[in-house]
């Protein structure tokens, strides 16, 4: 298991469009949007989510020049929560704040990075605080359930790995613990009206209204397009008083 420090503050630089290596259920933003929006079915499965202006859309470099992304949820005017290894290793960051992937809006930059001291779980600063009309709700003392259901949401692939034109949601299964990239406490999920895929990394686990979880990784590294597929969400009760103490929640 790779060393972690508890705080990791990644200095990042500049406003231009940022891109990464991505892993896990991270995803790469390579295809067209023309190419999206022509392939059916296009989360897989699912539903095209209601308007979530907290539910933000990450776009990185973790070296190379190609353009990559993970989803996230912002907690405030200056944080936003993801997955730590959306940001083990980037370089540099934009925050979209358009649930539509065709018509992302302005940037806004990042400027720090931070790693969880449990879990993978991280929490990315804005270099200009940005206003939304709501913000996400956190469960920060949830425990993980083998019953009851959950949803999802998430910018990553649609079916058989075609681009999303937008934030998308579906209902899964609770279906016990499990661990998360980085060894720690996952909620394990399994789909029921759809699955998280590439991308979704990061992505929301909401039970009750509140967010308890972040996408981490699949149960296999290629769903195709099934939409009972498995994934892992990074709980943040193992993370919680580091949660509240940096981003002030």
């Amino acid at each position: 298991m790779k060393q972690r420090t508890n705080l990791r503050g990644l200095a990042l630089a500049g406003a231009a469009a940022a891109a990464a290596a991505m892993t896990l259920l991270g995803g790469g933003l390579g295809a067209t949007a023309a190419s999206a929006a022509t392939v059916s079915p296009q989360v897989i499965g699912g539903e095209q989510a209601p308007s979530t202006p907290w539910e933000v859309q990450l776009v990185f470099q973790q070296g190379g020049t190609g353009t990559y992304g993970c989803t996230g949820e912002q907690l405030n005017a200056s944080w936003v929560l993801t997955a730590e290894h959306c940001v083990d290793g980037t370089t540099a960051m934009n925050v979209y704040h358009s649930n539509s992937t065709t018509n992302r809006g302005a940037a806004t930059a990042a400027d720090r990075l931070y790693s969880a001291p449990s879990g993978d779980i991280a929490l990315v600063h804005l270099s200009t605080p940005k206003t939304l009309s709501s913000y996400a709700q956190l469960d920060l003392a949830y425990t993980t359930k083998s019953s009851g259901t959950g949803t999802i949401l998430g910018y990553g692939n649609r079916a058989n790995s075609v681009p999303t034109t937008g934030l998308y949601q579906a209902t899964v299964n609770l279906t016990g613990s499990s661990t998360d990239a980085y060894g720690g406490r996952a909620q394990h999920v399994t789909g029921v009206t759809g699955a998280s895929n590439h991308g979704d990394s990061g992505g929301a686990l909401v039970v009750n209204g509140k967010v308890v979880g972040v996408c981490s990784t699949g149960d296999v590294a290629d769903p195709g397009a099934n939409t009972h597929a498995g994934s892992n969400y990074a709980v943040l009760t193992q993370s919680a008083s580091w949660i509240r103490s940096t981003a002030g929640v």
